[in-house]
């Protein structure tokens, strides 16, 4: 008999337009980033400067994905994200594990088109 597998939670954390979400592992055709700073910007501000930005430490590698450009995150350790202003939006902790990181998108009705979010 097959067990009805209930309550799988998977983390998902919207910040401006940046979206964190837990995924399950990283692809196989994944390439390390190399950071040499404290903080690793994941959203770009389109105008004012106020970027989103995941701590970097020990513990915490980025990867992209030579096929699909997406970037990845794993972390053995807790860190959080964060905007360079930092009253623009709250700090967010991010618990070990492996995410895929995006910008949200929205649909614009009149245009009938999806597009990035803006921040």
């Amino acid at each position: 008999m097959k067990k009805k597998i209930t309550n799988i939670k998977k983390k998902i954390i919207l910040h401006g337009e940046c979206i964190v979400a837990q995924c399950s592992s990283l692809p196989d055709d994944v390439i390390a980033e190399s950071h040499a700073t404290s903080s690793v910007i994941v959203a770009n501000s389109e105008v004012t400067g106020n970027h989103h930005v995941i701590a970097n430490k020990p513990g915490v590698v980025f990867y992209n994905s030579k096929t699909t450009g997406k970037r990845y995150m794993n972390s053995s350790v807790p860190t959080n994200i964060s905007c360079v202003m930092a009253e623009r939006h709250t700090t967010i902790d991010i618990v070990p594990g492996t995410y895929v990181i995006g910008i949200q998108q929205e649909y614009d009705y009149i245009a009938q088109a999806k597009r990035n979010v803006a921040d």
